[in-house]
């Protein structure tokens, strides 16, 4: 999904080879650093490490580099992935806080 869509958004892969190749170092920098800073606060919470944090810091690392893939740099895509972490787990907190998510 993702990859499709990051690296596909060149729209002609024909010449941009090089553009693909960065969007798909970024997009995957940035969902294995919200991976683990995501896993690393969950761990500090609950001293278990949950699939749960680690999938959804995933996705929180991929929807945080979607708009910047291609003008990001690599270092760039890793602070993306490790900003998003935090963002999920306070946005997921506040949800459940303040009753307003449907799945609660």
């Amino acid at each position: 999904g993702w990859y499709g869509f990051n690296g596909v958004s060149t729209l002609a892969i024909a010449g941009y080879g090089g553009v693909a190749a960065h969007v798909m170092m970024t997009t995957t920098i940035a969902a294995a650093v919200g991976c683990m800073s995501t896993t690393f606060i969950g761990y500090l919470c609950t001293h278990t490490i949950d699939p749960g944090f680690a999938n959804n810091g995933i996705l929180s690392g991929l929807v945080a580099i979607t708009a910047g893939c291609s003008t990001s740099n690599l270092w760039g895509a890793f602070f993306t992935g490790l900003i998003a972490g935090p963002v999920y787990v306070a946005g997921s907190k506040l949800l459940v806080a303040l009753e307003i998510d449907d799945v609660v």
